[in-house]
């Protein structure tokens, strides 16, 4: 995806939530809406996962404007957001699979809704194979161990490969496109980078011209499982409308306008004609 809205470069992520702090705004439901303007019928530039921060800037009738974790400043419902202070802990409970489900004690029981794929939550504590996390304006809720990853200290734990991305974005497989989209319920191509990277502890620009002046150029003889192919697939010039995560054997992951997240090849000759290159990421 390539936008053109109000966005800026995603600012640093602390290492893990710090002591005392202050109220902030936070997203209270399982996925948010950013719009470029305080109407729900405005373009959607990105999406805002259960507990991300939310900068405030400004309020208008029953929304309000605000910075997001990936950068983008936009609009979003007051009711989607709660003021709330987060916890005094370190580590994160960060969600490995498409969707899970909240509950009110381990075990199971009373549902208290869901989070999706890359939402990262305070962890309070781990029993047996649940982990309590905090909710933002609605205290704490239990989630299944084998859904999440701990990140000690804010932090992925270890160093990924390649490889450990294309596994990720494969997770979601089949998801429908949507514009701005970044979950199971519809995702853009840039958005689809953007979480698969996230999971495996890096934090890339939200979209795909941005994606593409960081990373090291690689030559398409020289492609690794993970790069990060970029096309424009408009025949506008050298600005890329498109990116995809290449998995090997010339085939690329990516979410396709019409068609989801499926896997291509750089032989179509819609992505022949509009190769622009591709860049690495990893070590």
């Amino acid at each position: 995806m390539n936008k053109r809205a109000v966005r800026l470069p995603p600012p640093e992520k602390p290492a893990a939530p710090q002591p005392a702090r202050q109220s902030s705004y936070y997203v209270r439901i399982p996925v948010a809406d950013v719009r470029a303007n305080p109407d729900g019928g405005a373009e959607l530039v990105t999406q805002a996962l259960l507990g991300d921060e939310v900068k405030l800037l400004k309020a208008e009738g029953e929304w309000l404007q605000g910075q997001v974790p990936d950068g983008y400043i936009g609009w979003l419902k007051t009711g989607d957001v709660v003021r709330d202070t987060s916890p005094a802990v370190q580590d994160l409970a960060v969600l490995k699979v498409p969707r899970t489900l909240l509950y009110g004690r381990p075990g199971g029981g009373d549902t208290k809704g869901e989070a999706l794929m890359a939402t990262d939550l305070p962890l309070l504590q781990q029993q047996g194979d649940w982990l309590e996390v905090w909710l933002p304006g609605q205290g704490t809720a239990w989630l299944k161990a084998g859904d999440a990853e701990v990140w000690p200290q804010g932090k992925l734990a270890g160093n990924r490969s390649g490889e450990d991305v294309v596994r990720t974005a494969e997770r979601l497989q089949g998801v429908s496109y949507l514009w701005g989209g970044v979950t199971l319920y519809g995702i853009d191509c840039s958005g689809l980078a953007y979480i698969a990277y996230f999971l495996n502890g890096i934090r890339l620009p939200r979209d795909a011209d941005m994606q593409y002046h960081v990373g090291k150029e690689v030559a398409r003889e020289e492609l690794q499982q993970g790069d990060l192919v970029f096309f424009n697939t408009e025949g506008t010039g050298e600005l890329p409308t498109h990116v995809g995560i290449y998995s090997g054997n010339g085939e690329f992951i990516n979410s396709r306008s019409g068609r989801g997240v499926i896997t291509s090849r750089l032989d179509e000759p819609l992505f022949v004609r509009g190769y622009l290159g591709a860049r690495r990421y990893l070590p």
